[in-house]
């Protein structure tokens, strides 16, 4: 029964494909998207919400779209932070999120999020043609819109539900597809520069394009080239609301011992917050000499206040600012992007075109992230090389041999990041027209080859091995010589070693810090390799009507092979920690959908249309999979529509997920409960997470469901509105449990993932049978489900200035967008629920599990005055007020003993956030001025608290808002 059942899967499969490769003698195809924009206006913008056209309103699943006077109008930078711009979208990620992180290699990257549901979620299109990915981790498997070819964009059409059937794995929140102008004739060109308020984050882009058609109109040829450079924003000292840091800490009060109570919060959200174990130039941290601290070349200073221990490692007041380490961590990285695009087309005939695409991006993001930090967990002996004489004979005095010290590091620098990513991808095809009964129908088929290469490097890393073997050192013959090469055992001996001074700042030369630092790096070549055919037209007619029909299949290889160093390899660097990645897979699938008009000018319907579609895939990893959509639009009157979807999606498991060699992050804290005392488990916070492939993996299934109403009342021209509902209903959602989840399964008896937990040695005189935790190797699993509801609302008004007052010119053009979650969910492998609904906080700070978040509302308004030849637009951002986790009882006095299921917190309230922006525009004859201040009113972000267990929080608000402050950019656009 299990073959038969798989040979007619694939037998469906094939003749799918069959059905797509013959289509030409049955069927006629329409063009994916269709190519007249005649402005910017949404009623005349055909776009596609599915494999057949229609416009955005009149489509069963929801369409946005940005066209080309809006994009203009946005003058931003980067097309994707135009797009952020919409309401649906939630935790992008962009240059100026993720700053902190190093291991993955996916900082400076801009990937569109919908729904918050993660950027692997989203399906990105250009010229609805799938895109490579930039990078194979699991979070961050998703295309790069840097490296979009700005210049020729025409518009963004958004797919704001479900669309596997219709478009493939990926879709399962939603498409984003940017549509490319191919018919531009002329020369264009832009130069725009910008700086913050703060005078940092200056940034230059230029632009070069130019169309032309060539034999007699038969061909046409088009090339584009840009340069965008952003300077990037270091550190956050010249921000106001950043200048102290923020986390959400365990109430040093909370508790049933001596001078404490349950009846007070449990948690506390403070600002004063700083290193309890570890300063730029060593701090002894046990014995009779802690609170020695160190400081510029070597200098002894005495009586370091620790304040009050919050944990992990951490302090609230005393001498905390002498110990921060988030005010070095950049805001923003650097960005340099260079994009050429080249096309050429011909007409072969007069009803089949030829055409060929070759496209080229590079990038570069530097960042400076946490210091190369020993938090509390270096063991100095009294023969230590380095080790002041006065504070030697304190120790003899004390009877004591040794002591702990901490230390960020500072004569071995920050982690510096540097990421080069490079892609190229060329494509060919052939779209054309022929009649077949009696009707028009089109046809495309076309191969593409892209690659990415990505070369993370982190500069100034660790090596740990060569550290610990430099910090012991003693004298021999009056010269500082590691212990190694002075003992009598010559088997561990190490010529290369160097002795490093941990005593102060600016003690230690260039041969000390060649030894103990060095460059964390790998290469990654990501390939992907596509071949697809559609078909479409109308065959024939209903009663009410033509029947549209679109049917296509593709195939599609995706791979990735990679070089790391050894250091990488063998996780001897404090971060990075960068492993080689091998793996390959292949799909084929196929496709059919219809439009049937089922009533036409009746007086219960003035149109009523059934959109199917059912797509049929095979993936070499997981197997086969069906997908399907059914949708039906019902126009009862001229001035209402209302829409209705139903459909099957998937988002089958990626590079990342199957093929990663893992990336070991550094710092995370871990509770381990194996060596405990008194009941309080012991904490260490520098263990390794490194999370690798599972080649096991199956699709992630969802049921999506959609329903709308959109408005155009006669009475009140250029008007139209759309609300829809939404529902996405996840199962097996694939998710890597968090490091501290295997230590508790572990404690809890699973003997296999006690397997993936690597133990440093037990060192002489622990008390405990088992050596710190070193290194925790987690695998995503098809272990967990989410949901995610929630109603948008698109409202559009144009109209002549004229209509008002007769003298009046031009047009005015408002646009509002809004969308409000309703639930957000997601299942823990235990079954417990996480609602992530309005949680823009720490949530690591209650809980390791990392589950789906998002403000509750996001809202966007533009009025735009649109006339010859000036412009004006104004634009309002709105991001509602949020929590840091569900669940938590707010109080202050009289609190109720706090649960890990109702934790009390002193304040859960995170404020919202409003900032407008101010565009404008002046056309001459062959050329138009711009300008745009963003955040014109230099609206701070809230205050957000951050989670101790990440060591890079910083209290100037997350991703969601605007971190950077007022922006002034302006340039100039010329067209002939």
């Amino acid at each position: 029964m299990i073959r038969s059942s798989m040979a007619r899967r694939r037998a469906i499969v094939l003749a799918l494909s069959t059905i797509g490769a013959t289509a030409l003698a049955t069927v006629v195809v329409t063009n994916t998207y269709a190519q007249d924009v005649e402005s910017a206006t949404l009623d005349s913008v055909v776009v596609t919400g599915s494999r057949i056209t229609r416009d955005g309103y009149e489509a069963p699943t929801p369409v946005s779209v940005l066209g080309a006077d809006e994009l203009n109008a946005l003058n931003t930078v980067n097309v994707a932070d135009a797009v952020n711009t919409l309401p649906a979208f939630s935790g992008s990620a962009s240059p100026r999120s993720q700053n902190g992180n190093l291991s993955s290699g996916a900082t400076g990257v801009s990937q569109l999020n919908l729904r918050g549901m993660g950027t692997n979620r989203t399906l990105v299109l250009l010229d609805g043609k799938r895109y490579i990915n930039a990078a194979i981790t699991s979070g961050n498997s998703a295309p790069d819109v840097n490296s979009f070819p700005n210049a020729l964009i025409e518009r963004v059409d958004v797919v704001t539900g479900g669309a596997s059937a219709a478009y493939g794995s990926d879709a399962l929140s939603g498409v984003v597809n940017f549509v490319i102008d191919h018919d531009f004739t002329g020369f264009k060109g832009e130069v725009q520069m910008g700086e913050t308020k703060y005078h940092d984050d200056r940034s230059l882009s230029a632009q070069l394009t130019f169309g032309a058609p060539f034999a007699d109109g038969r061909g046409h040829f088009l090339i584009s080239g840009e340069h965008t450079h952003s300077d990037g924003i270091d550190g956050t000292e010249g921000r106001p609301w950043a200048r102290l840091p923020a986390a959400v800490i365990v109430n040093p009060n909370y508790g049933t011992g001596a001078g404490k109570s349950t009846t007070v919060p449990r948690y506390l959200v403070r600002r004063d917050l700083g290193l309890v174990a570890g300063t730029p130039g060593g701090i002894i941290t046990s014995g009779s000499l802690r609170g020695t601290y160190f400081g510029p070349n070597g200098a002894i200073l005495n009586g370091y206040d620790f304040g009050t221990n919050v944990g992990n490692n951490f302090q609230e007041g005393g001498d905390w600012e002498y110990s921060r380490i988030e005010n070095g961590i950049d805001i923003a990285g650097s960005v340099d992007r260079n994009v050429g695009y080249l096309r050429t087309s011909y007409d072969l005939t007069d009803n089949v075109s030829a055409y060929f695409e070759g496209q080229y991006s590079a990038t570069r993001t530097t960042n400076t992230a946490n210091p190369n930090r020993r938090l509390g967990n270096n063991t100095i002996s009294i023969d230590n090389a380095y080790l002041p004489q006065s504070l030697r004979d304190q120790l003899l005095a004390a009877g004591e041999t040794s002591f702990k010290m901490g230390s960020t590091n500072a004569d071995m620098g920050r982690f510096r990041g540097d990421y080069h990513r490079s892609l190229y991808r060329v494509a060919g095809g052939l779209d054309g027209a022929f009649d077949a009964f009696g009707t028009d129908w089109k046809w495309d088929t076309y191969i593409q080859h892209s690659e990415t290469t990505l070369e993370p490097r982190t500069y100034n890393n660790g090596i740990t091995p060569n550290y610990l073997k430099a910090l012991d050192s003693v004298m021999v013959n009056n010269t500082p010589t590691c212990r190694v090469n002075a003992d009598a055992d010559p088997s561990n001996d190490d010529p290369a070693c160097v002795p490093y001074n941990t005593f102060g700042i600016g003690v230690n030369d260039a041969s000390q810090l060649g030894y103990v630092v060095g460059v964390s790096y790998r290469r990654e070549v990501l390939q992907q390799d596509v071949a697809a055919f559609n078909v479409s037209g109308e065959p024939f007619s209903s009663w009410a009507g033509p029947v549209s029909l679109a049917v296509g299949a593709e195939h599609r290889i995706e791979q990735v092979s990679g070089w790391a160093t050894a250091h990488d390899e063998a996780t001897d660097f404090f971060a990075g920690n960068y492993h080689a990645s091998h793996g390959k897979f292949d799909v084929t699938e196929g496709y059919v959908e219809t439009v049937m008009p089922l009533a036409r000018d009746m007086k219960v319907a003035q149109e009523l249309d059934l959109n199917a579609a059912v797509r049929a895939t095979n993936y070499s990893t997981s197997g086969y999979v069906t997908t399907w959509k059914g949708g039906l639009t019902w126009r009862p009157i001229e001035d209402l529509r209302f829409r209705f979807t139903r459909s099957r999606d998937i988002r089958a498991p990626n590079l990342g997920e199957l093929f990663t060699g893992g990336q070991a992050g550094s710092g995370g804290t871990l509770q381990d409960p194996f060596r405990a005392t008194n009941g309080v488990p012991e904490l260490r916070t520098q263990a390794f997470s490194t999370t690798k492939g599972n080649p096991n993996l199956k699709p992630e299934e969802a049921d999506t469901t959609g329903f709308g109403v959109v408005m155009a009342p006669r009475f009140l021209p250029g008007f139209q509105m759309a609300i829809d509902y939404y529902n996405i209903d996840v199962e097996g959602s694939v998710q890597a449990p968090g490091a501290q989840k295997v230590v508790d399964l572990c404690f809890q008896g699973n003997a296999i993932l006690c397997q993936a937990i690597t133990r440093n040695p037990v060192a002489p005189g622990d008390p405990f049978p088992v050596g710190q935790i070193f290194e925790v190797i987690t695998q995503p699993q098809n272990l967990i489900g989410q949901q995610a509801s929630g109603v948008d609302v698109e409202t559009s008004y144009r109209f002549p200035l004229s209509g008002i007052v007769g003298s009046f010119s031009g047009d005015l053009m408002i646009r509002a967008m809004a969308s409000r979650v309703l639930k957000l969910e997601t299942k823990d492998t235990d079954g417990t629920v996480y609602d992530g609904n309005g949680v823009v906080g720490a949530w690591g700070a209650i809980s390791p599990f990392a589950g789906l978040t998002s403000p509750k509302l996001r809202g966007f308004l533009s009025v735009s005055y649109q006339g010859d030849p000036i412009t004006v637009t104004l634009m309002a951002h709105y991001t509602g007020p949020g929590v840091y986790a569900n669940g938590f009882i707010e109080c202050t006095t009289d609190c109720p003993e706090s649960t890990p299921e109702a934790p009390t917190i002193e304040d859960n309230d995170i404020a919202s956030m409003t900032t407008l922006d101010l565009a404008g525009s002046y056309q001459f004859q062959s050329f138009e001025l711009f300008a745009t201040i963003e955040n014109l009113t230099n609206h701070q972000p809230p205050t957000i608290g951050g989670s101790l267990t990440n060591s890079y929080w910083q209290g100037q608000g997350n991703a969601e808002y605007d971190r950077v402050g007022r922006q002034y950019r302006a340039g100039v656009r010329v067209k002939f």
